[in-house]
């Protein structure tokens, strides 16, 4: 009797590559995966890897990709946008890119720019903050 390799339901029969451009780099963004290889993009993904997670699913032209949207100096939620639709592209979506604020807003504790707009703060302030405890408000 041959063994199932449950990894098999995490495998993408998407079709042909498609061929895609992004500021001159040209690239072909896979569809078709195996279960190993969908491990390994998610993987990436969840370690925040995206250039090996973008090398996954174009043979490797996820450095070229990187730079090339890095080298626009766009705003962190077109960035994302960008990069966002090249991983759907593929079919191999866990949720999204979330843009994070710029470093100068470190001291927001990881607040994601989405948040920061929701709420209306999108301005940082010199100012630093006092650190945190970790406790709440009912601590």
């Amino acid at each position: 009797m041959e063994r199932f390799n449950v990894l098999d339901v995490l495998a993408q029969d998407g079709g042909e590559p498609q061929p895609i451009t992004l500021f001159g780099v040209d690239a072909d963004v896979r569809r078709n995966f195996t279960g190993e290889e969908a491990v390994k993009f998610y993987a990436h993904m969840s370690n925040n890897e995206l250039i090996d997670a973008l090398d996954v699913i174009t043979d490797g032209a996820g450095r070229a990709l990187w730079d090339a949207v890095m080298g626009a100096k766009l705003n962190t939620k077109i960035t994302a946008d960008l990069l966002n639709k090249v991983i759907s592209m593929s079919g191999l979506s866990e949720g999204e890119i979330v843009p994070l604020s710029p470093p100068s807003a470190a001291r927001m504790a990881g607040a994601v720019l989405s948040q920061a707009l929701d709420d209306g703060s999108t301005g940082t302030s010199e100012k630093s903050s006092a650190a945190t405890t970790g406790e709440t408000a009912n601590d």
